[in-house]
């Protein structure tokens, strides 16, 4: 049995929209495209746009079968399971670097949900983890690939 992938209701959505889009481009766009390819005539083995195309749909089918095997195995986390006074997945944290005063606020998240550009950070990355079961006020150290770093927890609330 595969282990239970927990998700935000927002990742789930977005896994799912992403999933949708996919598979239209897998079932829809590219055997059309294909087609179309594959008219022009010649050797297949010479055809450069079928041979992207083909490359392309064996991507898709890898990725479509890693997001339908990550839903099935999604548990969505409720509202009553996040907590406001204690960081953990689905919390937003905003904290402050105690050397440099720059102030960072991220949503922890399940690996399957790390967004970087969102500021989603993973509950296993070094930061995630050292942020985990720790309360407004509190002072933590995270050992980081540039070295220690040390952040105040300013405040927490529900993701």
């Amino acid at each position: 049995m595969a282990q239970e992938i927990l998700l935000t209701k927002e990742g789930y959505e977005r896994n799912k929209a992403e999933l949708e889009r996919l598979e239209h481009r897998l079932y829809k766009e590219i055997p059309e495209r294909l087609k179309e390819a594959k008219a022009h005539g010649g050797d297949l083995r010479e055809n450069k746009e079928y041979i992207y195309l083909k490359e392309e749909q064996e991507f898709i089918e890898r990725e479509v079968r890693r997001l339908r095997e990550l839903l099935e195995n999604a548990r969505i986390i409720s509202e009553d399971e996040i907590r406001a006074d204690q960081v953990g997945i689905g919390t937003r944290v905003t904290l402050e670097d105690t050397e440099t005063r720059a102030f960072e606020t991220y949503t922890l998240v399940s690996p399957a949900e790390v967004d970087l550009l969102r500021n989603r950070i993973g509950i296993d990355s070094p930061v995630g983890e050292a942020l985990m079961g720790h309360s407004r006020g509190e002072t933590i150290v995270v050992q980081t690939p540039a070295g220690k770093l040390k952040y105040r927890i300013l405040g927490i609330e529900r993701g």
